[in-house]
């Protein structure tokens, strides 16, 4: 009956995937549109984009544009929208597979998916040339992965964790301190698991294999991102993966409302950066984030360059005035999980740049009234969330079971809030990666609950 019940819900969530996506593409601009240039190089040989000297991209969501529009044409955008779907799909079905795995209570998985039903505002996002879907779902084989090795501790394991970590890292970089969360939880199933091996008079694991297996890990991780490290040696004089810190940091300084609105700070790097400005005349426009990185390329700066120079001005900003930044900061932290979904990219627009791509719009009513009145517009609905979210990681910490699972799922989520609370200012597009743990948490808390109130009846009756 179960397995029953779980076909009727990922049937029930493919159709609403689907249904979604029927709304049509959505434009290719902004973001989108400099993936798609990046795929267009790709397409013609430039592997590495050499071509595109920018350093705050990494290679893989690009790659995979590149090989949708070589093998669909003119049919790219339905083709990555139908992928795409399967991604969101798939993150969902391992967030299920997770909690299943980490309650012992096989009615975790069913709970799961229903818990995710009510989600919509997120599939929006499966029709535009975006990396969260692919994002997300790597992210979520990654802790599939963790899971695996933590149970069954072989070097092949620790290589599948290595190889999907490196996927992970090459989409999108958030993830590039991840790995403090993952190695914190892994050390406490390696404490609990040699705790109960001693308890039964057994062989425990030694240390010394773990660290064989973290050696094989990093190997793996660091093969994989050498080739775009190498490229950022060639163009910009140094290795790295992504430079990107200044400008999240250089918006979240200067910008009035969720940034701090600091001043320009009374330095000589200072100096030097209003004076590149004013060579290409955007002096005035100095808080807009972009306009001052793409107008520091054209004063002679590579992008590396511009990147590192707005970072040294932002940090002296802060510098100056270290109340005003942490306390906004501490704000965006908290409005991370708050922030309402009020506008989601628009589908299906017939005027709208498609690049020569193949377009489709069918308005369903019953979406549009779920997306009219998603969950996520609400502030006051995304705090209850929050408050319920609270709840259900405190008593998987409680529950002694799922304790180190609970402390898990903790840091994680603490991670991406304060990374992205710091960094950036609150958008529903940066939660949206967080929300299989969401659903996975609930869908865990509820197995849990359900499981006690079962054994608390048959005690009753039993009495």
């Amino acid at each position: 009956m179960r397995k029953l019940l779980v076909l009727i819900l990922l049937l029930l969530i493919a159709t609403k995937t689907v249904a979604i996506l029927m709304g049509g593409p959505v434009p290719i601009e902004l973001d989108a549109f400099g993936y798609w240039k990046l795929s267009a190089l790709v397409m013609q040989g430039d592997l590495l984009m050499f071509e595109a000297p920018i350093a705050y991209r990494t290679p893989i969501y690009p790659w995979f544009l590149a090989v949708v529009r070589l093998l669909s044409g003119s049919h790219a955008l339905q083709t990555l929208t139908v992928l795409q779907g399967f991604f969101s799909l798939g993150s969902l079905v391992i967030a299920a597979s997770i909690a299943a795995r980490i309650t012992k209570l096989p009615k975790a998985f069913l709970l799961t998916l229903i818990v995710s039903l009510p989600i919509v505002s997120s599939f929006v996002f499966d029709a535009a040339v975006l990396s969260e879907s692919m994002f997300i779902f790597m992210f979520m084989l990654n802790l599939l992965a963790i899971l695996d090795y933590a149970k069954y501790g072989t070097a092949t394991r620790a290589s599948w964790v290595g190889f999907t970590f490196a996927l992970t890292l090459l989409t999108r970089p958030i993830v590039i301190l991840i790995w403090i969360p993952h190695l914190f939880f892994l050390l406490l199933i390696h404490i609990r698991k040699n705790g109960r091996l001693r308890s039964l008079s057994m062989k425990t694991i030694p240390y010394r294999i773990r660290l064989y297996h973290l050696i094989v890990t990093i190997l793996i991780v660091t093969g994989c991102s050498a080739p775009w490290i190498v490229r950022n040696q060639l163009l910009f004089g140094k290795p790295f993966l992504t430079e990107f810190v200044g400008r999240n940091i250089w918006i979240v300084t200067f910008k009035d409302g969720s940034g701090a609105g600091l001043a320009m700070p009374s330095s000589n790097t200072a100096n030097q950066l209003m004076q590149r400005l004013e060579q290409v005349n955007a002096a005035n426009q100095w808080q807009d984030t972009w306009v001052v990185s793409n107008a520091l390329v054209r004063s002679g700066l590579s992008d590396a360059g511009a990147d590192q120079l707005m970072q040294t001005v932002a940090l002296q900003a802060v510098q100056q005035d270290p109340s005003t930044f942490a306390y906004k900061a501490f704000r965006r932290v908290i409005n991370y999980w708050r922030c309402a979904a009020t506008h989601l990219p628009s589908q299906g627009q017939s005027n709208a740049p498609f690049y020569g791509q193949q377009t489709w719009s069918h308005s369903i009513p019953l979406v549009d009234f779920a997306l009219k009145t998603r969950f996520s517009q609400s502030v006051i609905l995304n705090t209850l969330l929050l408050s319920g979210l609270a709840f259900c990681i405190v008593l998987l910490i409680v529950n002694y079971p799922t304790r180190v699972y609970g402390l898990w799922l903790l840091s994680m989520l603490a991670y991406f809030s304060l990374v992205t609370g710091i960094l950036e200012i609150p958008d529903y597009r940066y939660r949206i990666v967080v929300e299989p743990l969401v659903v996975l948490s609930f869908g865990s808390v509820l197995a849990i609950l359900l499981s006690r109130l079962r054994k608390t009846a048959k005690v009753t009756n039993v009495a």
